[in-house]
């Protein structure tokens, strides 16, 4: 009878082992992976933008479908003032995950920055539609936008 107990009581624990492992929590991250993350942030809050990009580059090839890996890609992209791979990191984010609050933010910053005003208020009326109560990225772009006058920023970086 004891063995018995014990033969169930292990087959439902390696179920619920199954069951749990396969169960994808969204924005929990392996250990490493977060660690990665903190240290690309680190490096951003440090401006040392180079090492930021370096690290969110091979993060990526770790992990493709990091959404905020790829908005800070263009982030650190953006202040080194490469535009393109700017761009391209920020359209990859929002491929992954269309609602990215950052990616519009900072997507809408580098349009400031390149004088594509209108592509800049278009990202902002996303934002309104994805925050519908006043959020700070939807405030700051905003700012960003009414500051840039008419779109003659004259190159300004946002």
């Amino acid at each position: 009878m004891c063995v018995f107990r014990v033969f169930v009581l292990t087959g439902l624990l390696t179920l619920l082992g199954s069951v749990a492992g396969a169960v994808d929590v969204p924005n929990r991250n392996p250990a490493v992976e977060e660690q990665a993350m903190r240290n690309a942030r680190e490096a951003i809050a440090q401006k040392n933008w180079a090492r930021a990009a370096q690290l969110l580059e091979a993060h990526v090839k770790a992990y493709p479908e990091d959404a905020d890996a790829h908005n800070l890609i263009g982030y650190t992209q953006r202040h080194l003032g490469q535009f393109n791979l700017s761009l391209s990191a920020y359209e990859r984010a929002l491929a992954i995950d269309p609602k990215h609050i950052g990616a519009h933010e900072y997507m809408g910053m580098l349009m400031l920055t390149l004088g594509q005003r209108d592509r800049a208020v278009q990202l902002l009326r996303n934002l309104e539609q994805i925050c519908q109560t006043p959020c700070e990225p939807r405030l700051k772009l905003q700012r960003a936008i009414e500051s840039s006058g008419s779109g003659q920023n004259g190159g300004a970086r946002y």
